[in-house]
């Protein structure tokens, strides 16, 4: 008998990427436990999406387009892999434009009327003393491919820079390192949800 387990982190976040896709189940259900994302939001405003690059889905985020942050990201635990990070951050074109590609680039090559419309860019960030901090984390990334795939502005969401680089990524270092050891050697199917709660009056 396999036994799912769905972790569910909700990190205290203060307040390119993917494929759109109408629901989660037909792209990338993959990433939830029973196949079945656990809230779908009411209103046109949310956007689903398989997080694609180079046509390779990772993860699955469901985002704001009004408050420009993802809600929450979804994707499974596979153990350690010792990926390196990213220095630059994707964006998802077809938030601005529905036949663009389905798959995330740099802001720099994406030729879009009204780009930011309906997502995070980069100078969104610029001089907000805020952290682009990630929902789907690089530190517990499947591949170093979906490890880049993590730093595209719909998985991030803004941050304290001393919780992200501190509290938080402790938090996320022994969750992973917990799976590691009590779930993986079991082959136990680990699926995690981050999501953000928005806002300012946090206690750190």
């Amino acid at each position: 008998m396999l036994l799912l387990l769905r972790v569910l982190m909700l990190s205290l976040l203060s307040g390119g990427s993917a494929k759109v896709v109408q629901n989660f189940e037909s792209g990338c259900g993959k990433f939830f436990a029973n196949g079945k994302s656990p809230t779908i939001l009411p209103g046109p405003q949310y956007r689903q999406i398989c997080q694609t690059l180079n046509n390779d889905v990772y993860y699955a985020t469901f985002y704001d387009t009004d408050n420009k942050i993802p809600v929450y990201s979804a994707y499974k635990f596979e153990g350690l892999k010792s990926c390196t990070r990213l220095d630059k951050w994707y964006i998802e074109p077809q938030l601005d434009d529905n036949n663009a590609s389905p798959n995330m680039k740099f802001e720099k090559d994406v030729k879009i009327q009204g780009l930011g419309g309906r997502q995070a860019l980069n100078g969104d960030y610029e001089n907000s003393r805020y952290d682009k901090g990630h929902l789907a984390p690089v530190y517990q990334a499947q591949s170093q491919s979906c490890a880049y795939a993590t730093f595209t502005l719909t998985n991030a969401a803004p941050q304290n820079p001393s919780f992200n680089r501190g509290q938080w990524k402790v938090l996320e270092k022994k969750i992973a390192e917990e799976l590691s050891y009590q779930c993986l050697p079991k082959r136990y199917t680990v699926y995690i949800v981050t999501g953000v709660v928005p806002g300012t009056d946090v206690c750190l």
